[in-house]
C-alpha cells in the first residue's frame, strides 16, 4: 500500500472515531481496587476494533488509549455517561442492539430505596420524560429498557439491592428489584430454602427476571417460570401532581393486578420488591444421555412429565438429541455438585472462541462447518456439560448430584468481569460473550410451542429438515443446537396460556451489518413456521423483531393487561415506541428497510430486504412455503 493511500485510509479511521467519540462521549468507571479509567464506551469501542480491522493504521495515541482501557476497564457495565449522570448511552450485554442504533438518555437516576425510587420517578413525570429501569447488566437482547429518543430518563437497579427479607413461617422471601439472582439464591440457601426453578445464568436482577418472563425448565408445581412464584409486588407508578407525581402500589396474591404486574416488560412502573414462594432446599440428581432423534417427537411429553427439571438439546443436522434428565432428591443424598457453565474465562479463550466462530463462518462452506462439530453431543456428555461433581471442580461421572442452587443456574464471569478480577498470569477473566473483547455474538430465538402440539411440530422440523441439503443446518451446532424447556400455562396475562416447549436457537451473528448468515434460510423456515403455524410465543427479553406478531393471540390476555397499563399509566410515561410495538398498540414491531431481514428486522417480502448483491434473494420457504427467506440463489 502506497503511504498516500496509508495516509487516506488513516485519515478516514481518525475522522470516523472522532465521530464516534464525539456523539456517544466518554464513561467513567466507578473506582474499584484503586484502578480508574476513562474509556470510550462500549459501541465506540466495537467501532474502533472494527476499523482496526478495517484499517491497518489508527492514530497512536488513540491505539492506545484503546488497548490501556481495553484491557483495564469494567466494559460490563452498560450505562455511558458523557458527565456525571447525563447524556447517556445504553447498550444490552452484547454491546449492540438488534437494530444497531444507539439508546440516548438524557439522565440515569441510581436509587438506593424506596424513597429514592419514588423520588426518581416523581421527576421524570414532572419533567414529561419517558421513563425506564434497567439492572445492572442489562442483560436483554431487546429495547425493553430503552425510553426511546434521547430526552428520556433512565432508572437503573444497580445499587437498589440490599434488600433480601425472607419469612419461614409463610414460606416467601422479599427483594428489592436490583437484588442479582445468585445473591437471593445464596441467601435463600443459607436458610435451608430453595427457588425451584430460575434461569440459568444468574448475573440477573429479579425485577429483571420476572419482568422479562424469564425461566428454567419444569411443569413440577408452579413451573418453569420464575413469575409464577411471584406472591407479591410493589410497583412505582406515575401519580399526579396533587400526590406528588408518583405512588406506591402494594400487590398481593388476592389481587387481579398481579397477573399483569408479575410479567410486564417494564411498561406498569418501576418494580420496587418482588414477593416471591420458596420451597424447603433440595438437591438435584442430573445425568446427561445422547441418542439419536428417531422417536423425539413421541417421546417429549413423557420426558417432560417425567423428569421435574429436565431439557433436551437438539442437533437437528445430525439427528441427535442431547437429553438432561435432572430430578429432585432429598437434601440428604450425598453430593456438592455444582453447575460451572459460566464461570470466568480467560479474555484470550473469549476472543479465540470467538475467532474459531468467524473462521468457521466466513467460508460459508456448510460440510467444513458440520466437520467442526461432529462429535458435539458425544463430547457434551464425556466431559460432564459444564458439571462438575464436588469442589474440586472436576467432573468425575453421573449423577451428578449437588444442592438446587448451585445446579439450577451458573454464573460468576460476571463478578470477574466487574471487579476486574485477574488470572495467575494477570489476563482478565470475563464472559463469553463480552463486547469488548470481543466476545460471542448472536441471534437468540425462543418460541414456545403449545406442548399439545409438539409432537406434530417436532415432524415438521425434520421435514424441513429431510428435504434440504444434509449441511444445512449445522450452524446452530456451534452454540449446542436448539434447546427444548418446559413451562407451565401461566395466569400472567402475558404468559403462555398453556403447558408449552419453548424452543430456542442460538446462532452466529456477524459484527459487521448487513451480512448474510450460513444456513440463513432453514433456521428462518423453522422459526417461522413455529411462528405462524404453531402460534409460537416469543420470549419477550430474546427474540427478534419480527418474532412480536400479533401478540394477542399468542398470549394469555393482553387486553387486560392493557387495561391496567392504561389505568397505572394513562400517559404512557414507562412506554416506548419498542413496547408500543410488539404490544400492539401503535405499529408492527418489524422495520422495513435494506437489509432488513439479515438483522432480524422484518421477515423479506423483497430482494432488498436480503442481500441481492451477494446473490441472497427473498424466496418461499422450501417445505413451510408461507415463509419468506433469504436464500442463496
Amino acid at each position: 500500500m502506497d503511504k498516500r493511500r496509508r495516509a487516506s485510509r488513516s485519515s478516514q479511521a481518525a475522522s470516523q472515531l472522532h465521530k464516534t467519540k464525539a456523539q456517544l462521549g466518554y464513561k467513567h468507571i466507578e473506582k474499584r481496587k484503586s484502578l480508574t479509567c476513562l474509556y470510550a464506551s462500549t459501541a465506540a469501542t466495537s467501532t474502533a476494533m472494527r476499523l482496526t480491522r478495517a484499517w491497518s493504521v489508527l492514530p497512536g495515541v488513540w491505539v492506545m488509549i484503546l488497548l490501556l482501557c481495553c484491557s483495564s476497564a469494567v466494559a460490563i457495565l452498560p450505562i455511558s455517561c458523557g458527565s456525571g449522570s447525563s447524556a447517556c448511552t445504553l447498550q444490552n450485554y452484547q454491546g449492540i442492539w438488534y437494530e444497531r442504533a444507539l439508546c440516548g438518555v438524557a439522565n440515569v437516576a441510581y436509587p438506593t430505596t424506596e424513597a429514592e425510587l419514588v423520588a426518581a420517578v416523581a421527576s421524570g413525570v414532572q419533567q414529561r420524560q419517558k421513563i425506564k429501569v434497567v439492572s445492572k447488566l442489562s442483560h436483554s437482547l431487546v429495547r425493553a429498557a430503552c425510553p426511546g429518543g434521547s430526552s428520556g430518563l433512565l432508572i437503573s437497579t444497580s445499587r437498589y439491592d440490599s434488600r433480601i427479607v425472607i419469612d419461614s413461617n409463610a414460606m416467601t422471601v422479599t427483594a428489592d428489584a436490583g437484588v442479582q439472582l445468585q445473591d437471593l439464591l445464596a441467601r435463600l440457601a443459607a436458610q435451608n430454602l430453595a427457588l425451584p426453578c430460575t434461569p440459568y445464568f444468574n448475573g440477573l436482577s429479579i425485577a429483571g427476571v420476572i419482568s422479562t418472563g424469564s425461566h428454567g425448565s419444569s411443569l413440577l408445581g408452579k413451573g418453569g417460570a420464575v413469575h409464577d412464584y411471584v406472591s407479591g409486588i410493589t410497583i412505582v407508578v406515575p401519580a399526579s401532581r396533587e400526590q406528588g407525581y408518583a405512588k406506591v402500589i402494594k400487590l398481593g396474591k388476592s389481587s387481579p393486578d398481579l397477573n399483569a404486574a408479575k410479567l410486564s416488560i417494564g411498561v406498569l412502573g418501576a418494580i420496587s420488591t418482588v414477593t416471591l414462594d420458596v420451597e424447603p432446599m433440595f438437591k438435584r440428581s442430573i445425568t446427561k444421555q445422547a441418542r439419536d432423534d428417531s422417536t423425539l417427537e413421541n417421546d417429549v411429553a413423557g420426558f417432560a412429565s417425567r423428569y421435574a427439571f429436565g431439557d433436551i438439546n437438539w442437533y437437528i443436522s445430525q439427528k441427535k438429541i442431547l437429553l438432561r434428565v435432572d430430578n429432585k432428591v432429598s437434601a440428604s443424598t450425598p453430593g456438592e455438585g455444582r453447575n460451572a457453565g459460566n464461570d470466568p474465562a480467560p479474555e484470550t479463550n473469549v476472543r479465540q472462541s470467538r475467532v474459531r466462530e468467524e473462521n468457521f463462518m466466513s467460508q460459508m462452506n456448510a460440510s467444513f462447518v458440520c466437520q467442526q462439530s461432529l462429535n458435539g453431543v458425544e463430547n457434551r456428555v464425556s466431559s460432564g456439560d459444564g458439571l462438575v461433581n464436588d469442589r474440586s471442580n472436576t467432573f468425575r461421572g453421573y449423577p451428578v448430584v449437588g444442592f438446587n442452587h448451585q445446579l439450577q443456574t451458573a454464573g460468576g464471569c460476571q463478578n470477574t468481569a466487574l471487579n476486574n478480577t485477574r488470572s495467575a498470569s494477570g489476563e482478565r477473566l470475563t464472559c463469553y460473550w463480552d463486547p469488548d473483547v470481543p466476545g460471542q455474538f448472536y441471534f437468540q430465538t425462543s418460541l414456545a410451542i403449545p406442548l399439545s402440539r409438539i409432537n406434530e411440530a417436532i415432524q415438521d422440523i425434520k421435514k424441513i429438515r429431510d428435504g434440504m441439503d444434509p449441511t444445512k443446518l449445522c450452524g446452530a451446532n456451534i452454540y449446542g443446537g436448539a434447546q427444548l424447556r418446559f413451562i407451565k400455562g401461566s395466569t400472567a396475562y402475558l404468559a403462555e396460556p398453556e403447558d408449552s416447549v419453548a424452543f430456542e436457537l442460538l446462532y452466529f451473528r456477524d459484527r459487521r451489518q448487513n451480512m448474510p448468515r450460513l444456513d440463513q434460510d432453514a433456521t428462518d423456515e423453522i422459526e417461522q413456521m413455529l411462528l405462524k403455524k404453531y402460534k409460537g410465543r416469543p420470549h419477550w427479553g430474546k427474540n427478534k423483531n419480527a418474532m412480536f406478531e400479533d401478540m394477542g393471540s399468542r398470549v394469555t390476555n393482553l387486553a387486560k393487561f392493557l387495561e391496567v397499563r392504561q389505568r397505572y399509566d394513562p400517559d404512557g410515561y414507562f412506554s416506548s415506541e419498542w413496547s408500543d410495538a410488539v404490544l400492539g398498540i401503535k405499529q408492527n414491531a418489524s422495520v422495513y428497510r435494506d437489509y432488513c431481514a439479515l438483522e432480524g428486522l422484518c421477515l423479506c417480502k423483497e430482494d432488498r430486504h436480503c442481500a441481492p448483491e451477494r446473490g441472497f434473494l427473498c424466496k418461499p420457504g422450501l417445505v413451510f412455503t408461507d415463509a419468506r427467506v433469504c436464500r442463496r440463489a
